[in-house]
């Protein structure tokens, strides 16, 4: 069986800035982790952009909001450490968790940040699927912060980044110009015409131990495990990949 192709030089190479958009702590580490390591190494500038600080998501009755918060960041930068993206380039929108509202509020605040950034290529979450079909036996459901979050991604890149008169005031942020992206990565998705691959063999290791950082939600025997369910496929051996739908909307 011949392995999947690499898509990553075809995606990547004429690219130098990269805007992950996430609605938690831990999306980055769980969906493109990986790939997020291949990018640094390579000379690329990655942005992460987390919606929400996941201060609700606890099954412990006795932490409060607050506590989690703090706990979750913590782990967040040090998870964000070991990807190796740099402490400019980890940016905390303040949202409430689980409280995403697909809005020109919120459209607005991921807009901003296209302007500062200017990226070239967005990864963000599947804006599409209500439930995710991993394969025809395992399934589950879109968190509603996820799909609220890649349409809100996909809206805030056209028309609200580009056209001038959207969110006027950032232009008093000199830093902040019109900008267009119109190429995504759409995280979890495993079946799809579009469907790309990106071999992350050399780079997992980034993925399993930025994801056990967040040992509020993982250990590390969690950690691999998931490595393995996301990056593993059936037949091809030792080698792992990321996978996305890839999109170019001209």
């Amino acid at each position: 069986m011949d392995l999947p192709t690499d898509s990553y030089k075809k995606i990547f190479e004429n690219k130098s800035r990269i805007l992950i958009v996430m609605p938690h702590p831990d999306d980055t580490e769980l969906y493109c982790g990986a790939t997020v390591a291949r990018l640094i190494k390579d000379g690329k500038r990655v942005r992460v952009v987390k919606m929400t600080y996941g201060d609700k998501g606890s099954r412990q009755e006795e932490v409060t909001r607050k506590d989690l918060r703090i706990i979750r960041e913590k782990e967040d930068r040090e998870a964000m450490k070991i990807l190796g993206v740099k402490d400019e380039d980890n940016i905390y929108l303040g949202l409430g968790d689980g409280e995403i509202e697909h809005n020109l509020a919120t459209i607005g605040k991921v807009a901003y940040q296209i302007r500062l950034f200017k990226p070239q290529l967005i990864i963000t979450t599947n804006p599409e699927d209500l439930i995710i079909r991993f394969d025809k036996d395992v399934n589950w459901v879109n968190h509603r912060d996820h799909r609220h979050t890649g349409g809100i991604a996909v809206d805030a890149a056209y028309p609200y980044a580009r056209d001038l008169l959207f969110f006027p005031e950032h232009f008093k942020n000199k830093e902040a110009t019109s900008w267009a992206c119109t190429e995504f990565l759409f995280t979890d998705v495993y079946e799809h015409p579009d469907l790309v691959h990106i071999d992350v063999t050399d780079f997992i290791d980034y993925r399993t131990k930025a994801l056990a950082t967040h040992s509020s939600q993982y250990c590390l025997k969690d950690a691999q495990e998931s490595t393995d369910f996301f990056t593993k496929l059936p037949g091809y051996g030792s080698r792992r990949f990321d996978r996305y739908r890839y999109v170019v909307a001209d």
